[in-house]
């Protein structure tokens, strides 16, 4: 039931809809034989956005040339407020995972990888995975200029199949314009050796860092 995670997107297809607003016509709309399991009641806007069909092609087509697209998803709720909220929340959070992910690579193909990624167990990812999660909450109070692009609900009901009468499953559709991407990425890496305990992994982490800015920017002028 879940949807998964640079050209540019053309503001007028991409208006956001609001969550507290009904689409004219939306009763019983059927689902693919893929999504047997509940009926959509209602959805806005109506019909889906060509985004919410195909997410991962739509942000390959469209990412880029200034910005970067990222899709947040609420998880089923009872409340349709709520879920616009959580996800756009999550759009951000996948923001934040995307900056600790590059910053973790980047320490671990140096010195400090070594000591700190691999200290025990290099079949282990357990350390990897706590530090990545550790820059990625630290990331979050990086982020700025992030926008929403698009929002889209859909009223859900499974009690055909023993579950919910109503339910709200919301996607958003975020994004930050690379300059603002660049900043966060350089804040959360100034203060990613500050997690690291090891005085020889934390001085390695610094110095590998140093590149961190070069590295996005290669990876940008490659995509527009």
């Amino acid at each position: 039931m879940k949807t998964s995670y640079w050209k540019p997107i053309i503001a007028t297809t991409l208006l956001v809809q609001g969550c507290g607003s009904t689409p004219k016509s939306s009763v019983d709309v059927p689902v693919s034989d893929m999504e047997i399991d509940y009926v959509v009641r209602e959805r806005n806007p109506n019909p889906a956005p060509e985004w919410v069909k195909d997410v991962t092609k739509f942000k390959n087509e469209n990412n880029g040339r200034g910005k970067q697209l990222f899709h947040g998803e609420s998880g089923d709720v009872s409340d349709r407020s709520t879920g616009c909220d959580l996800a756009e929340l999550d759009g951000k959070k996948r923001i934040a995972s995307q900056i600790a992910t590059m910053i973790t690579n980047n320490i671990a193909s140096s010195k400090a990888g070594k000591i700190l990624i691999n200290k025990d167990n290099p079949d282990d990812p357990d350390l990897r995975s706590h530090f990545e999660s550790t820059i990625a909450a630290k990331s979050m109070a990086f982020l700025s200029g992030v926008r929403t692009d698009s929002l889209y609900w859909e009223e859900r009901d499974y009690s055909k199949t023993g579950g919910r009468k109503r339910v709200y499953l919301c996607n958003a559709l975020v994004s930050i314009n690379d300059l603002d991407f660049q900043k966060a990425v350089r804040r959360s890496a100034d203060r990613a050796p500050e997690v690291i305990d090891d005085p020889d992994a934390k001085a390695a982490a610094k110095e590998a860092l140093k590149s961190v800015d070069a590295e996005f920017k290669a990876q940008v002028s490659k995509k527009n």
